[in-house]
């Protein structure tokens, strides 16, 4: 009996000593688990935060991308425009080329008629003159004169007409002269203008083509980074979701080995009984 008693005391220090030693483990295993999950919970936290950020910045990305397209739009439309601005121009320019010479036609065409009016106006006076002439061979010649007389009184007539109507017609040739003179220096500022509106149009159609080969770079260099970035939030999303799983099972095993402890504690608190159970026996 005694024997059987010592057996069985020695039996359950062992048992006393390990369930101490795995107590020991557990509690460590527990503390630890704990920890991993409290660091899994905090990488987790952090991803999230990554994530969230990571798909704010997409989401703005898109907005940025979306108005560099819209600018790109613009721009092709303000090239359109200063293209079409510039065909106007031209047109303009050669209207005006041509008004330019009608004008200088219509200025020398006058200039003929000038001299054409000089030279009625010279023959209405010589005309007056040999009329006046004829006048007075006509009374030199009496009776037999009389119808010379009355042809050369005609001819005087027709002559002083001649020098009214050519002077009337000089006068509105002035006014036409004058006209064209002020034409002829309208078109010339007007050509002068039309000159620099194609030029400044010109620069303008070459700013605004460097200005839209920057912002098709620039929408090209956006929509690059965008899908840059919506890689990257997927890469995060799965992230996330690893992180997830791996926080779900450190609580699984930070569970797990708090019933594990539990287990070591009750074992523990077992072995310490059948050890002061034993000891009664003991002689």
């Amino acid at each position: 009996m005694k024997l059987i008693s010592e057996e069985l005391y020695e039996g359950v220090s062992v048992l006393s000593l390990a369930s101490n030693e795995i107590l020991a483990v557990t509690t460590q295993l527990a503390t630890a688990s704990s920890q991993t999950a409290a660091t899994v919970n905090e990488t987790s936290d952090s991803v999230e935060s990554v994530r969230k950020k990571t798909e704010l910045v997409n989401q703005k990305t898109k907005g940025v991308s979306e108005k560099a397209m819209k600018a790109l739009e613009v721009s092709k439309g303000g090239q359109r425009s200063v293209r079409e601005t510039l065909e106007g121009m031209n047109q303009i320019q050669r209207q005006m080329d041509i008004i330019r010479m009608n004008v200088i036609r219509l200025s020398e065409q006058s200039q003929a008629v000038g001299e054409i009016i000089a030279t009625v106006t010279d023959i209405s006076e010589q005309s007056n003159l040999l009329a006046v002439n004829a006048s007075i061979e006509a009374a030199k010649a009496g009776e037999f004169g009389r119808g010379f007389a009355v042809v050369a009184n005609e001819i005087h007539n027709l002559a002083e007409q001649s020098k009214k109507a050519t002077s009337n017609i000089r006068a509105i040739l002035t006014d036409i002269q004058q006209g064209v003179s002020s034409t002829a220096a309208s078109t010339e500022q007007g050509m002068r203008s039309v000159a620099d509106a194609v030029r400044l149009t010109n620069n303008a159609q070459e700013a605004i083509e460097v200005l839209a080969q920057s912002i098709a770079e620039t929408s090209q260099e956006v929509l690059e980074i965008a899908t840059s970035i919506q890689t990257q939030a997927s890469g995060v999303d799965q992230i996330s979701s690893a992180m997830e799983n791996i926080r779900d099972a450190a609580q699984k095993n930070l569970e797990t080995t708090r019933k594990a402890e539990k287990t070591a504690e009750d074992l523990h608190e077992l072995g310490a009984r059948l050890k002061r159970i034993t000891q009664q026996y003991r002689v």
